[in-house]
């Protein structure tokens, strides 16, 4: 066998491989409406080239058929891979949605590696003293009663520490605030005026899901790469969808 034949056997392992890790991690991880707004594509898409490349090339390096030693050259190669597959899936778990929590007037996107493990410990629902697994949670974040620690987490946001949707301690289920997310929203027409691009997205998203404008309104949705807008109940204040347009 020829070098480049082993090194093109590699590449079709490694690219099966790296689909299969990839289509786990979007499916269980990065729904698509919050793929964009953490940046978790292209994140993927590091680990995808890493892998697809790193590999086969270096088998394309130190493959001839019959020499001594190729076993454990292609045995360490392996071990390599593995290990980058390891620490790029860590770095995507940090970086996955785990919440998206409302916040006065605002739904905010926090990933993993934003919720400091000793918040976690605080939390008063046994619900939210752990990371969800299978995708972001939708919550609401009172605002603390004891004033000395609502103005440290004032102080600390201001200083570029963790703000309030960082502290499990105050999540309460999202559907216990929807009446005043319903009172903070605003009207569609904001969007619809902006560009003939938001017109279109908007009235897709009415037509498919057979809704009229006045039922509808939105809240920004704030995200550490990409903001996006929240749909709600105009009512209710029900979280309706996200579509990736900017709020703002």
């Amino acid at each position: 066998m020829s070098r480049w034949k082993a090194a093109c056997i590699h590449f079709a392992i490694s690219f099966l491989v790296i689909a299969a890790v990839g289509s786990v991690l979007v499916a269980a991880w990065y729904p698509p409406r919050f793929i964009r707004a953490v940046g978790g594509l292209g994140l993927i898409a590091i680990l995808a080239g890493v892998q697809i490349t790193l590999g086969p090339l270096l088998t394309l390096l130190v493959f001839k058929s019959g020499k001594r030693g190729l076993k454990f050259d292609l045995a360490a190669i392996t071990l390599l891979q593995v290990l980058a597959l390891a620490y790029g899936i860590h770095v995507i778990a940090l970086a996955r949605p785990v919440y998206v929590v409302f916040v006065k007037d605002r739904f905010e996107v926090l990933t993993a590696a934003e919720i400091p493990p000793e918040n976690l410990d605080k939390a008063q629902r046994e619900e939210y003293r752990s990371l969800p697994l299978g995708g972001p949670k939708i919550v609401a974040a009172r605002k603390p009663e004891d004033t000395q620690e609502s103005q440290k987490i004032l102080f600390s946001a201001a200083f570029g520490g963790p703000d309030l949707s960082a502290f499990p301690q105050y999540y309460e289920p999202y559907s216990e605030q929807a009446p005043i997310a319903a009172q903070k929203s605003q009207s569609l027409e904001a969007l619809l005026v902006r560009n003939e691009t938001n017109r279109k997205v908007l009235e897709a998203y009415l037509r498919d899901h057979d809704l009229k404008l006045s039922e509808v309104k939105f809240l920004p949705l704030q995200a550490k790469q990409r903001d996006q807008t929240a749909l709600v109940d105009a009512t209710s204040g029900a979280l309706l969808g996200i579509i990736d347009l900017d709020p703002w």
